[in-house]
């Protein structure tokens, strides 16, 4: 049964980084913003290789988990591959007891926690599920909001902007306010959101 290997993901992310870098000439800022120590990092979602792009831009420093929906884990070399890269399934249509507890345990061991508040892709700008939240509320983690360029493609100049951290107030206790001003943080950091 395959497993995650940290070692596997540390030699494997500056590589993707570099087929990012030529295919559509990605750009990273803010990467100084990242925590020490357990985090949720939390992107919007618009594309296929959003995982992976985020992945390669918080860099190869500090070990990943990826909360991915189920449906990507069918079996085969793709599940084994993911889940050596640090990816978990979650299934969507439930409270998966499982997954909560693999994120949960993942972050306060001090690894990244990278999860898309929408849930799905181009779920748009107002549609935020709980589960990022309530992560955070109950690790106590800090957040960090990423803004990934919505439209990619070839040498497109994507970028990704990950914004400053912020600490959710321990006695919040609505998980749809929280997760609404997670996603107007992800979507003030889209460049035209600045001008």
């Amino acid at each position: 049964m395959a497993r995650f290997h940290p070692f596997f993901q540390k030699i494997a992310l500056p590589c993707v980084a570099a087929a990012f870098h030529i295919y559509c000439g990605y750009n990273v800022t803010g990467r100084e913003n990242i925590p020490a120590g357990g985090c949720v990092i939390c992107p919007n979602h618009s594309d296929v290789i959003d995982p992976p792009m985020v992945a390669a831009a918080i860099g190869n420093r500090y070990p990943i988990r990826v909360m991915a929906k189920k449906e990507l884990f069918g079996g085969g070399f793709f599940d084994s591959l993911i889940t050596w890269l640090g990816a978990f399934p979650v299934d969507r249509s439930r409270a998966d007891i499982t997954a909560i507890k693999t994120a949960l345990k993942a972050v306060k061991d001090g690894k990244k926690l990278l999860i898309f508040p929408q849930g799905t892709r181009n779920a748009g700008e107002n549609s935020a599920k709980e589960g990022a939240a309530m992560l955070a509320l109950k690790t106590k983690a800090p957040i960090v909001p990423v803004y990934i360029t919505e439209n990619k493609g070839f040498r497109t100049h994507a970028r990704v902007i990950i914004g400053n951290p912020f600490q959710p107030d321990p006695q919040q206790k609505d998980y749809a306010a929280l997760s609404e001003e997670i996603l107007h943080r992800i979507y003030a950091l889209r460049p035209e959101a600045s001008k």
